[in-house]
């Protein structure tokens, strides 16, 4: 059994109380002189550990700093970039919310806009209709080409009877403008340089000539252009015109005069420079634009070109209907492809009178070709030009997998954002070769196969937890009725290949124990003995998934209670447990 050891611990027991008893009272008197120093180190050292009380204390100084460096161009330099990125950021990813900002700002100017230019194109477009199509428009294109003038001007020209391009309203006193309105294809100069030079004009004449108490210029001639006034008694109306103007036109603005006098008369008398009491004069003024074109003598030859016209328009809209069919099953084509996981298309256009498409696809991606029926296409029509490459959608990556580890019967996998995870009971063969695997095929960062081995490792567990190895009396040598070391060495390899397996690692505690004969001084060496035995003879056999911790217990934890010679034979054994390494 082996002589017990004596400890002689009396005088060691001794100095350790003096020990302790030091560091005791040292710790008290840190505490008494550093104690409150600490305890405010500790408060600010948690507070910027605290990323919320930070970002409150934060919050409650910016609203601050920025009102008081609003002025600084310093700072407006600084933050100008961040507030561009986050501007074009925001539009990129969402620009609703932005258009719906501009949206009552630009749409009436928008709106405004095209209205404007929609209204002078479609006069100008009529008249070019009507003269398109005759022998006097082919000789009106002729003049044209020969003086270097458009040929809508030509047409204008030998067409217009006259044309109120423009109509100013004045004010008599100052000269200053107040209302001015224009033809919607007309380009103006500047409305106030205008208004200056009419009224100079006007009163060099006053101060030139001999003329009676309110009379007045009433036009004058600039080139092309008449200028027509009538005066009132605190504005004028000037109105300029192209070509010749009836005389019953002076009656117009005769009337619109007195009318603007009659809405406007105490805001033309007390005006003081403000023009916007004057903007409700511009429908009176509008009412002014009035034009008068030749009317057209049409000639019976015109019939067989307007037949020509008819057919050519009909034509054209044959055209543009079979282009707009063909146009949209292109982009349903088009809109097909990009919603196939695997299909990328880079660039679209048109190859030898036929549609071209070129991308990259996936070899486990539908055939483009297949897709054309869905969209009315004629195949021969469609030209595609398709380089291979693996792409990362969660299907295909799946399907590659599959088709590479061809998983045994019994045996799934699914794919969880780049982990492959393997579920059912595949063979450990399989899970080992699969492991290595797994890593090299395009879209798949590793294979997870703990839930799938978890019965497997919970079996091996139980079976080595389940068979103590029995030693002799007294000695380390094995029983011969105990487990067979040979069939613990195999138990513990099996542990040890599925923890390889499934990437986990497990402790493996050997626990020695004895009988209840002999004294403890005695029986938990001879139980460490005992335990290592067994944790040698692992060791033998490199198992580097498992992490083996030897100790020996004695007689404390005995299998059976019982003082019967077979009691002692099942407690002196050596227990193995197991348990997920930290």
């Amino acid at each position: 059994m082996g002589e017990p050891s004596v400890l002689r611990g009396d005088e060691g027991a001794r100095q350790g109380d003096e020990d302790t008893t030091a560091a005791t009272d040292l710790a008290s008197l840190r505490t008494l002189l550093l104690g409150p120093e600490q305890q405010h180190l500790a408060a600010l050292q948690t507070r910027l550990d605290d990323a919320k009380a930070r970002a409150e204390d934060l919050g409650e100084v910016l609203p601050q700093a920025l009102l008081r460096h609003a002025q600084d161009p310093h700072f407006t330099r600084a933050l100008t970039p961040s507030i561009e990125k986050a501007i074009t950021a925001s539009v990129h990813r969402n620009p609703k919310p932005l258009a719906d900002a501009l949206f009552p700002v630009m749409g009436p100017a928008i709106r405004q806009a095209v209205s404007a230019g929609l209204a002078g194109m479609v006069e100008s477009l009529n008249r070019t209709l009507e003269h398109s199509l005759s022998w006097r428009s082919i000789r009106w294109r002729l003049e044209a080409w020969r003086t270097g003038r458009s040929f809508g001007e030509i047409l204008l020209v030998n067409t217009l009877v006259y044309r109120v391009e423009q109509v100013f309203l004045i004010d008599r006193r100052s000269g200053l403008l107040l209302q001015h309105v224009h033809a919607a294809s007309v380009e103006t100069q500047d409305a106030d340089m205008v208004s200056g030079m009419l009224t100079a004009i006007r009163d060099f004449v006053q101060d030139s000539f001999r003329v009676r108490e309110g009379d007045g210029l009433e036009s004058l001639q600039v080139g092309e252009l008449s200028v027509w006034i009538e005066p009132g008694p605190y504005a004028v109306v000037a109105a300029v015109i192209r070509g010749t103007a009836p005389r019953e036109f002076r009656r117009t603005l005769q009337d619109t005069i007195e009318a603007v006098h009659l809405q406007f008369g105490e805001a033309l008398e007390s005006f003081n420079g403000d023009t916007a009491p004057f903007a409700d004069a511009r429908p009176a003024l509008e009412g002014c634009l009035e034009s008068q074109f030749r009317a057209d003598e049409r000639h019976p030859r015109t019939r067989g070109a307007w037949l020509v016209f008819a057919a050519i328009t009909i034509a054209l809209v044959v055209w543009a209907g079979l282009w707009y069919r063909d146009h949209r099953r292109w982009n349903h084509y088009l809109d097909v492809l990009r919603a196939q996981p695997g299909i990328v298309v880079v660039t679209t256009g048109r190859e030898s009178g036929r549609h071209m498409v070129s991308g990259l696809r996936d070899p486990l991606a539908p055939d483009p070709q297949t897709l054309i029926a869905e969209t009315e296409l004629a195949p021969a029509d469609v030209v595609g030009h398709w380089a291979p490459y693996q792409a990362l959608d969660s299907a295909l990556v799946l399907s590659r997998a599959i088709a590479v580890l061809r998983p045994p019967r019994g045996t799934t996998l699914t794919i969880e954002n780049g982990v492959l995870v393997a579920a059912g009971t595949p063979p450990l063969a399989w899970v080992s070769e699969a492991a290595k695997t797994a890593p090299l095929i395009s879209g798949v960062a590793r294979l997870d196969v703990v839930r799938a081995l978890e019965p497997a490792v919970r079996a091996a567990i139980g079976v080595i937890e389940s068979r103590p190895v029995l030693f002799v009396r007294g000695s380390v040598e094995i029983a011969d009725n105990s487990t067979s070391i040979a069939s613990v060495l195999a138990d513990v390899q099996q542990l040890n290949a599925l923890a390889a397996a499934s990437g986990r690692r497990f402790e493996v505690d050997i626990v020695g124990h004895t009988d209840a004969e002999g004294a403890d001084d005695a029986n938990v060496p001879l139980s460490l003995a005992r335990a290592r035995i067994v944790a040698d003879a692992i060791r033998a056999e490199s198992v580097p998934a498992l992490t083996l911790a030897v100790r020996g217990v004695g007689s404390a934890e005995p299998a059976d209670a019982g003082q019967s010679e077979t009691s002692n034979q099942l407690n002196r054994r050596v227990d193995l447990r197991v348990r997920m390494d930290r």
